[in-house]
C-alpha cells in the first residue's frame, strides 16, 4: 500500500468497517472490461476467515461472468465527508478489497447465506419461505486477501 499510514491490518478494524458497509461491489473478469456490480451482502468471521454471502436471480450478466470464472474482488466503502485541508479537499473515508472464490450455495448452505443477508441489512428477525430458492442463487465468497485503509482528519 501507498501510503502506510492509511493502511489498516487488524482483523477487528476490518470487521467494523464491514459492519457499517452497506453495499459491496463485486468485480468480475469480463471482456474486454471488467464488470463491476454492487449487492446486498452478509458476512462471517470464522475464525480470522472472512466470508461474504449475496444474492440475485438466477440468470443475467453476473450468473455467467461468474459461472465462467469464480474469482472474484469485492470492494466496500464508508464515505464519512469532504475535508477542507491546506492544500486541497479530502475525502474522510473507511474502504477494504479483498479477493476470493465465488461459490454457489444450495439447500441449508443458502438458507444460511441468506440469514446472514438478512442479519446484515438490520433484517434478522425476518422469515422467508424456502419456495425462494428455485427462483434466487445465493452465493459464498471465501475471502483469499483482504486489506484496507482509511483517511481521518490527521492522516
Amino acid at each position: 500500500m501507498r501510503k502506510a499510514n492509511r493502511e489498516i491490518t487488524d482483523l477487528n478494524q476490518i470487521i467494523d468497517i464491514i459492519k457499517n458497509t452497506n453495499t459491496i461491489r463485486l468485480g468480475l473478469n469480463d471482456t474486454p472490461y471488467p464488470y463491476v456490480v454492487p449487492v446486498s451482502f452478509g458476512f462471517d468471521n470464522n475464525n480470522g476467515k472472512l466470508c461474504f454471502y449475496f444474492h440475485g436471480a438466477t440468470i443475467g450478466k453476473k450468473i455467467n461472468l461468474i459461472n465462467k470464472n469464480p474469482f472474484v474482488c469485492v470492494e466496500g466503502d464508508i464515505f464519512h465527508r469532504y475535508m477542507d485541508t491546506i492544500k486541497s479537499v479530502t475525502c474522510l473515508y473507511e474502504s477494504f478489497i479483498g479477493y476470493g472464490k465465488c461459490v454457489k450455495l444450495e439447500n441449508e448452505e443458502a438458507i444460511y447465506g441468506l440469514k446472514q443477508i438478512l442479519s446484515h441489512c438490520n433484517y434478522a428477525d425476518h422469515t422467508f419461505s424456502e419456495s425462494v430458492l428455485p427462483v434466487v442463487n445465493v452465493y459464498k465468497i471465501e475471502i483469499d486477501s483482504i486489506t484496507a485503509k482509511h483517511r481521518e482528519k490527521n492522516n
